[in-house]
């Protein structure tokens, strides 16, 4: 790992010197200076407990220290380790990675030393209220030991919006009187940035038609929704509840922040209602996120579902979501000898008749983007053996599924992928499948024609 900035390094001293609680922004480095103290206490001299970690940082950050030569690296106590055994792992020494479950059990049996343990690092501090088990941990911890740190970090500062009192709950359950913030405006940090600005290129990606129109007919909905909520409960009449922030990611964080306190006194309708605010937000975020397959098999599988269809609070059954199950099977394929259909029963009942599907299977515009990104990127990087090579192209996504996608796409192209999707979701249908790759290779072979006719001089006239 290479060596702490210079912001970082204000951030392990202070937190070294004195307990407390850290915020940082996002992207400011938390897990390199949570690594540096792992790194301080890998001795078996010291016994330090690192609570809120699942299983994949646990083992990135094993693998750094190990890249380090840290030679007492950290150990996993789960419950592959027997009861008899943990007693002699603890008396041990070092840093370990103790799930809270496991660490309870030891407090309140005392099959953990409390008064050997050098201190407890806190990772994602700001999911300390929201799961009880933690909190009891260090109650324990501070009630048998007084001597020892707590120190705690998080990387997420908008946590703390929601809630009353939500950093002073925070740091009075991990038992810490200092709280150190560090934004990004924060001069250290911003005379740091801004000796290293980034160059960002920004593509703004229009969706096709038929996108438009799903997400036309989604927010309809939402906002139909919204009024309903309203209409039921009164009292929620205010500005958080618009179709604005019902797009955002804090809406449901805002939603239970003003509904909990009367989740036990509210009627059917009005949860039917949340829980319908929440589906539809997934489907916004399915419409652009993943392909056309992906988000028709959601749809069906909720229109097919009896308990989803019977729960939600009527939806279903407006304009819009007709409108939407529409655009939505007509970005996958559509039927060629049915009438313009309206309505989603007509069209049920005439798929079933004909039994003749022809496919379109859509391609996501951010595909097309991305593939451009990528060709020229290519062709600025064919002369580039004088800087050491092509070098590497890193992709970012939101999560494993859209990785997954984007892996596949660029090593088979869209049109296998998407065919592999359809085959797996709604069944081989080999006539349909023949139809659909002879006319994409009609539209390659035309648009390849266009490009050479194009790119032939044309000849004077004499």
């Amino acid at each position: 790992m290479a060596p702490l900035l210079e912001h970082e390094n204000q951030v392990f001293l202070d937190l070294f010197h004195e307990d407390g609680l850290v915020i940082t922004a996002r992207g400011l480095g938390i897990d390199r200076i949570l690594q540096n103290f792992l790194k301080l206490y890998c001795d078996p001299g010291n016994l330090v407990l690192v609570l809120n970690t699942n299983t994949a940082e646990e083992e990135y950050l094993i693998d750094q220290l190990r890249s380090e030569g840290v030679t007492h690296l950290p150990r996993i106590i789960t419950n592959e380790v027997a009861t008899g055994e943990r007693y002699d792992v603890y008396t041990q020494g070092g840093v370990l990675f103790v799930t809270s479950r496991i660490l309870v059990v030891d407090f309140l049996t005392d099959r953990i030393p409390a008064n050997l343990i050098t201190g407890i690092l806190v990772y994602k501090a700001h999911k300390i209220i929201e799961s009880c088990q933690e909190a009891f941990i260090l109650r324990l911890y501070r009630q048998k030991n007084k001597q020892g740190f707590i120190k705690a970090f998080t990387d997420n500062p908008v946590a703390f919006h929601t809630g009353f009192c939500q950093v002073e709950r925070v740091m009075r359950n991990l038992f810490v009187k200092k709280l150190y913030l560090w934004p990004r405006f924060h001069v250290s940090v911003n005379s740091f940035l801004d000796k290293h600005k980034p160059e960002v290129v920004e593509l703004h990606v229009s969706m096709t038609p038929a996108m438009l129109a799903i997400q036309s007919s989604i927010l309809d909905i939402m906002n139909a929704c919204l009024k309903e909520l309203k209409r039921y409960n009164p009292a929620l009449e205010v500005e958080d509840l618009s179709l604005e922030n019902a797009i955002g990611k804090a809406f449901d964080k805002t939603i239970r922040h003003y509904l909990d306190p009367l989740w036990h006194q509210l009627g059917a309708k009005t949860k039917s209602l949340v829980q319908d605010l929440k589906i539809l937000r997934t489907l916004l975020q399915y419409l652009s996120q993943y392909d056309c397959v992906t988000f028709l098999n959601l749809l069906e599988s909720m229109k097919a579902s009896e308990k989803a269809f019977g729960q939600n609070s009527g939806w279903l059954f407006l304009d819009s979501s007709t409108s939407m199950f529409v655009h939505a099977r007509a970005r996958v394929y559509h039927v060629p000898d049915s009438k313009a259909i309206k309505k989603s029963k007509q069209s049920d009942s005439n798929e079933k008749q004909d039994g003749k599907k022809e496919l379109v299977l859509e391609n996501n515009p951010k595909w097309e983007a991305l593939s451009e990104v990528l060709k020229e990127i290519e062709q600025e990087n064919k002369n580039s053996e004088a800087l050491g090579g092509p070098g590497r192209v890193l992709i970012c996504a939101s999560d494993d599924r859209t990785c997954a996608q984007l892996r596949e796409y660029i090593a088979v192209g869209a049109e296998a992928l998407l065919e592999r999707l359809y085959n797996k979701t709604f069944g081989k249908d080999e006539k349909a499948s023949e139809v659909w790759m002879k006319r994409r290779k009609a539209i390659t072979a035309k648009g390849s024609n266009k490009s050479m006719k194009t790119s032939l001089p044309k000849k004077k006239k004499k």
